[in-house]
């Protein structure tokens, strides 16, 4: 029988839907090594559902760049470790927000990590060959994600691998990565097992009926349920980033009980020095201050092994072996660092950090070549800025409304970015707008680049790293004296820098604050004396804080401008009056601020009118009533043809008497209602629980929450909090992660799963 060619075609279509694996699995449609982001058209096809959690995993638009960010790794074409680079950047990220959002961020992390990545079948056999993924060969940047690895078909041929360096089939045992990173090749690496036992895979392999040179779409679905000894992998299994540490080139570095993988840092502005020293990365782990020896932190954390965490043998060896390694590397160097971290599997590079004295003066020979250019603001002008003014960058509390501090670019109109906590997000968004929209010359993207090196060299989410920025484009701040506030509204402890950054001090000799004038301690004494309960209560409204820059609204001169345009929305003036009564205006017509809180604001309006007119030091006196330290004081002033008609003061930044210091945390949170306190006062007689909300899915109860005598509200076994909405909704944050982690011990079946887990949380919240 003769076949014309249109029922030639029908048959070979019958032929392939009726073949089981003709659609088989995805992970990511693609096409010419690049995602297909259209909707997928045919069944079966979907992409991984850690991408859409992602995406909604934090505010703003962070999360959602991330998730975007996070499909090319996937895709068959991308390097070995582009998976692992990005779940390190999505760890990295979560840095920056509150507890509950940060957990969850790392724990999609984790799931990422572990996905399938596209692998295309091998066409030349006959009939096609499914094929694994080829394995990182280096540590993860993120304890979190040490021993973990992508999950693999186990329908693939175990013996075969597609490499997409060489975009070629390899055989297992050929080559390194071939093998998870680590496990020199052992029977426990079987390409389809993964790290711990962490991974289900579920679902079948795809086969695929097309020929090598088809424009056929690679098509693959997976399905991984993290659980939590994803968790305990991440903890316990790591491996070497240098032969020298041989404890962790065994693949084997002991379980560290009920702590995280030691790691430490080495940065200037710890605990407000000036210098440069070494503290423990994890501080809820191993709590100690830090230290220009490294040797105090190494026995510190060898020690916690042994009398708090509870570590095995193998882990308190390990330690000992890396405290040995420390003691190799040049003293007070970040060489240190990175030698102990090794030992563990943990690849940093603090070496390239240039060591810092006492004085704030980097110590020649230490750190990279950039980064000593950086610190002395390189070589032959900083270039020219196109479009767009010389960045800066701000740090202070209440920026977009929030309770903690954040940073933020000083100039929204070049560099339109909401704040944030870390500030790498910043610094990278000013760079790359340089090259975007600026026309910036290449003197000037490297200037920003130098800057954004000098920045990691501080102490991260503190204004030391503003300051450090802002010394490389010849600009003196005094951030460094801003007290970094957590999301809570508490002052952070030894977070508050003694002088200016140790970058800008050797750039600049900028001088360390002194006392204020004797009109601005009058006003700072009226601040803390005005009302009983401090500063008052600014409504939906933050703490108000002005700016003094030139560059505000594309200006050539200096002028002043609200530091929180959300809040005070405002352009720059060149008369400070026009803003702080903007300000004040705003409180009443606005923010529903109450009496004190206006009295206030008229009080720092009196006294930024006893500084020196178009000044930074009436930004100071009017900061430092709020409790506020700022030193714009020390800015140039300009004129509106772009010439400097007053140079900065080296002193003069308005210092708060300890009376409205004390007023910058309730500046930070609302006041408690008298109902508040009256509820206080009778838990504190009774030590009665106040969380009212029963459940207990899994067993897991929420943890109490009663009142301190000294009026906060204390979660068990958690924080205090000033304010009792906080402390429970914080219980009901602790007892959700507690059962998220038994429903993932338990293999998130039945009753106790994650999003019961979740609804949960949502019950809890609502009985408060």
């Amino acid at each position: 029988m003769a076949f014309s060619k249109s029922q030639a075609v029908l048959v070979a279509l019958s032929v392939l839907a009726s073949t089981q694996g003709a659609f088989a699995r995805m992970k990511w449609l693609e096409r010419d090594n690049r995602p297909v982001l259209l909707n997928p058209r045919r069944f079966g096809q979907e992409h991984p559902a850690v991408i859409d959690k992602l995406g909604a995993a934090c505010p703003g638009q962070v999360c959602g760049v991330l998730s975007g960010q996070a499909i090319t790794p996937l895709l068959a074409a991308q390097p070995e470790c582009s998976q692992q680079d990005m779940a390190d950047a999505i760890i990295d990220a979560a840095q920056q927000f509150d507890d509950t959002t940060k957990a969850n961020m790392i724990a999609l992390a984790v799931e990422y990590r572990q996905v399938e990545k596209n692998t295309p079948p091998d066409f030349t056999t006959n009939p096609p060959t499914n094929r694994n993924s080829v394995f990182c060969q280096k540590a993860p940047k993120n304890s979190q994600l040490n021993g973990l690895v992508q999950a693999q078909d186990p329908a693939n041929d175990p013996n075969i691998f597609f490499d997409p360096a060489t975009q070629k089939s390899v055989t297992k045992g050929s080559q390194a990565n071939t093998f998870p990173f680590g496990t020199s090749g052992s029977d426990d690496s079987d390409a389809t097992s993964t790290a711990s036992q962490v991974l289900v895979a579920t679902s079948t392999s795809a086969a695929a009926s097309a020929s090598a040179s088809s424009d056929c779409d690679t098509v693959v679905t997976v399905t991984v349920t993290a659980t939590a000894a994803a968790t305990d992998a991440a903890s316990t299994s790591a491996s070497a980033s240098q032969p020298s540490a041989s404890a962790a080139a065994s693949g084997n570095i002991g379980d560290f009980g009920s702590c995280t993988v030691p790691q430490i840092t080495f940065a200037a502005g710890l605990d407000g020095r000036k210098e440069t020293a070494f503290e423990p990365t994890d501080l809820t782990s191993y709590n100690h201050g830090s230290a220009q020896g490294i040797d105090i932190i190494t026995q510190f954390i060898c020690d916690t092994l042994t009398n708090s965490c509870g570590a095995d043998a193998t882990a308190k060896a390990t330690c000992q072996t890396a405290k040995a390694a420390a003691d190799t590397g040049a003293a007070k160097t970040g060489e240190q660092a990175d030698l102990f971290n090794a030992a563990f599997g943990i690849t940093t590079n603090f070496a390239d950090v240039v060591a810092i004295d006492d004085q704030g003066n980097a110590i020649p020979g230490t750190g990279s070549v950039d980064n000593q250019n950086a610190i002395t603001n390189g070589t032959g002008g900083i270039g020219d800025f196109g479009s767009c003014t010389v960045p800066q960058i701000t740090f202070a509390v209440g920026l977009d409304n929030r309770k903690e501090t954040a940073f933020e670019p000083t100039d929204l109109t070049s560099y339109n970015h909401g704040s944030a906590q870390n500030i790498d997000i910043i610094t990278q968004f000013i760079c790359d707008t340089l090259t975007n929209s600026c026309g910036a010359d290449a003197t000037a993207k490297a200037t920003c680049q130098r800057a954004r090196t000098a920045a990691d060299t501080g102490a991260a989410k503190t204004g030391v790293q503003a300051d450090l920025f802002n010394a490389v484009f010849g600009i003196t701040t005094n951030f460094a004296s801003v007290a970094a506030v957590d999301d809570q509204g508490n002052v952070i402890a030894g977070s508050t820098g003694s002088a200016t950054a140790a970058a800008a001090a050797s750039t600049n000799n900028a001088a360390a604050a002194t006392s204020t004038t004797a009109a601005a301690a009058a006003t700072t004494t009226a601040a803390a004396s005005g009302s009983s309960s401090g500063i008052g209560d600014f409504g939906s409204c933050s703490v108000p804080q002005i700016t003094f820059a030139v560059g505000l609204d594309n200006r050539k001169e200096t002028a002043f401008e609200p530091t929180d345009l959300k809040s005070y929305n405002h352009g720059s003036a060149q008369n400070i009056d026009i803003i702080t009564q903007f300000i004040c205006d705003t409180l009443t017509n606005s923010c529903g601020a109450d009496a004190t809180a206006k009295a206030t604001c008229q009080t720092a309006r009196a006294a930024a009118d006893t500084g020196a007119a178009k000044t930074g030091v009436q930004a100071d006196l009017f900061n430092a009533v709020f409790g506020i330290t700022t030193n714009f004081a020390s800015v140039a002033v300009v004129d509106d043809t772009g010439k400097t008609i007053a140079a900065g003061s080296s002193g003069a930044v308005a210092t708060t008497t300890a009376a409205a210091a004390a007023t910058t945390t309730a500046a930070a949170a609302t006041t408690t209602s008298a109902a508040a306190a009256a509820t206080s006062t009778a838990a504190a007689a009774t030590g009665q629980n106040l969380q009212t909300f029963t459940g207990a899915l899994g067993g897991v109860t929420a943890p109490a929450v009663t009142a301190t005598s000294d009026g906060q509200f204390q979660v068990d076994g958690n924080s205090a909090f000033k304010d009792l909405s906080n402390a429970l909704t914080r219980s009901c944050d602790v007892q959700h992660n507690k059962c998220a982690n038994a429903a993932n011990a338990s293999g998130n079946q039945g009753d106790l799963t994650v999003a019961a887990c979740g609804d949960q949380q949502t019950q809890c919240d609502a009985a408060h």
